[in-house]
């Protein structure tokens, strides 16, 4: 870990004046998915994102948005002193059942520890030396909450990952209760309830110091099929993994939203063999179809695989920022679908209660203190 700022006096003077004009850090920030909700909702968050990838920078940066090609670890919260917000989007693969969840064990404890240290006064460096050694993909989600409990000047954040990290968020919102932040919520969202044609549930903690958050209320959003999105004509099954078999199957059928993307959505066809591209996948995520997407082909596709959906985005920035992002989220969706699909809200059961998908975002724990 070599977390350090470059000492004031080495920094070109023009930089260190550039820094202290961004309001917002975006950590791990991708292609755009943050920048892109953001700029639904009309917000000029004036927002640098950070992230190790050159192609993700490339296509943040051809769509419009400020990026800093830089490994989050080597970059202290007091580059940026004039900030007052943070996303993050950490990697999510040591988390995720798609992978082995080699976080979900003993550095899951390590993650936990390093904030609980810091919420005691040990010294950010300090306290993250209990993550040296782990898999830099953990270990950036320690780093993350670092940031968000030492920026000097920070009034809000919201941070994003898999379902599997929500007992980590409820520790970091006791820590930001400790520090009497007023406002905080952790939600569970999935893109399909929000209109945007593809599955991907996430966990967000969001968190305001100085006023309520309300991320747990939208519109009307129903669900919309990959064939329409797409211009497909009905009956079409999309195949995943060819020949091979897996237990959780190897196609679906387009008539309803696909699949949670990845990168290996570059392998993915229709029966009648057309596969998909890297603009389908974008706009399947909720980009619009021209996005600039940089790189390999393979690159494309990891980045819309990865990336937060901007109307995701949308709606937990405008709950965490007191904006109701309920008609600009419409006026998104049409832009890049089309009129809304008359289909009804489904329904689902969750411990015996019975859901309905009107309200978009499903609150797993409402800590807003009043």
């Amino acid at each position: 870990m070599t977390w350090a700022a470059a000492p004031i006096d080495l920094l070109d003077e023009l930089e260190v004046e550039r820094r202290r004009d961004v309001r917002t850090v975006n950590l791990c920030a991708g292609p755009g998915g943050w920048d892109e909700g953001a700029r639904i909702l009309g917000l000029d968050l004036a927002m640098e994102g950070l992230d190790i990838s050159p192609d993700a920078c490339t296509t943040a940066r051809a769509a419009g948005h400020s990026r800093r090609l830089v490994d989050v670890a080597t970059v202290a919260p007091t580059s940026y002193p004039g900030a007052t917000g943070l996303i993050a989007s950490p990697p999510c693969p040591t988390f995720s059942t798609a992978g082995k969840q080699e976080g979900c064990g003993r550095d899951y404890q390590a993650v936990l520890d390093v904030w609980t240290s810091i919420g005691w006064g040990i010294p950010p460096l300090e306290a993250l030396a209990d993550i040296e050694g782990m898999d830099p993909r953990t270990a950036m989600l320690a780093i993350a909450g670092t940031w968000a409990m030492t920026m000097e000047n920070l009034q809000w954040f919201a941070m994003e990952q898999v379902p599997a990290v929500d007992h980590a968020f409820q520790d970091l919102v006791a820590e930001f209760a400790a520090m009497e932040w007023m406002g905080f919520n952790i939600v569970q969202v999935d893109s399909r309830h929000l209109g945007v044609p593809s599955r991907r549930a996430r966990t967000f903690i969001v968190a305001h110091r100085d006023q309520p958050v309300d991320v747990g209320r939208g519109g009307r959003y129903p669900e919309r099929a990959m064939s329409e999105a797409l211009g497909w004509p009905r009956g079409h099954d999309v195949i995943t993994r060819g020949q091979r078999r897996t237990p959780g199957g190897n196609a679906f059928n387009a008539d309803q939203p696909s699949w949670c993307l990845t990168g290996r959505a570059r392998s993915w066809h229709r029966d009648d063999g057309l596969h998909l591209t890297p603009q389908e996948a974008g706009l399947l995520s909720g980009f619009r179809y021209d996005y600039p997407w940089t790189g390999s082909r393979t690159s494309q596709f990891q980045q819309a695989g990865d990336v937060v959906s901007p109307i995701v985005a949308a709606a937990v920035l405008g709950g965490t920022l007191r904006r109701d992002p309920t008609a600009a989220i419409e006026r998104e969706l049409d832009l890049l679908y089309g009129p809304q699909p008359s289909v009804q809200p489904s329904v689902t059961t969750v411990d015996g209660m019975q859901l309905d998908h009107v309200n978009a975002l499903s609150t797993v724990s409402d800590f807003t203190l009043f």
